[in-house]
């Protein structure tokens, strides 16, 4: 490449930065087309203030009304108070029971909390086919060797339910759906 090309490749990336800054400048400083207005939003301007932060021009905004027909977050949906956990989360259904809970087989769990652990890169280049696990960072290498035994698949023949993931298939007797159990783990490497 000769300075030519190089000064010219210059002003080009120089034209580009300075115009994408000029135009998101521009279009966030633009005013949006405001929806049509719904019977709360007829009362006069006056009666609402132009900026509910104050002066401040970068204060809050009044968010627009919702689309006719939809509702917002209502703190009753017992979805709201959910508590988190692993095993232990809270829970709510609407025309389905819940029978049983039951943790992954420990064939199917990584066993390791360390992205160094031999366990893990193992797990990335037999199961996931990474070529060098060495070159990922820590935290993504413990996130996609634990995609190796994400569940996958479901079948069922009779009464046993097959459930399979990238490392496996496990296999259920469901003769009795509040009784379920493992009857057997294949474990076979190999996405």
């Amino acid at each position: 490449m000769n300075w030519l090309h190089r000064i010219a490749f210059r002003m080009l990336l120089a034209s580009l930065v300075f115009g994408s800054t000029f135009a998101a400048t521009t279009f966030a400083q633009t005013p949006s087309t405001s929806p049509s207005p719904s019977p709360e939003s007829s009362k006069s301007p006056e009666s609402k203030p132009a900026n509910p932060g104050g002066g401040n021009p970068f204060g809050l905004e009044s968010a627009p009304p919702l689309p006719a027909g939809m509702t917002g977050s209502d703190a009753s949906d017992p979805r709201f108070k959910l508590t988190p956990g692993m095993y232990d989360a809270g829970e709510t259904s609407r025309g389905l029971k819940h029978l049983t809970l039951l943790k992954k087989p420990d064939a199917f769990e990584l066993g390791a909390s360390d992205p160094n652990d031999p366990k893990v890169n193992k797990t990335l280049t037999t199961v996931l086919g990474v070529a060098d696990p060495s070159k990922m960072p820590g935290g993504m290498k413990l996130v996609f060797a634990g995609l190796a035994f994400a569940n996958s698949d479901l079948a069922f023949q009779g009464n046993h339910l097959f459930q399979g993931n990238f490392y496996g298939v496990s296999i259920y007797d469901i003769s009795n759906p509040t009784k379920t159990r493992l009857l057997t783990s294949m474990v076979c490497p190999g996405g």
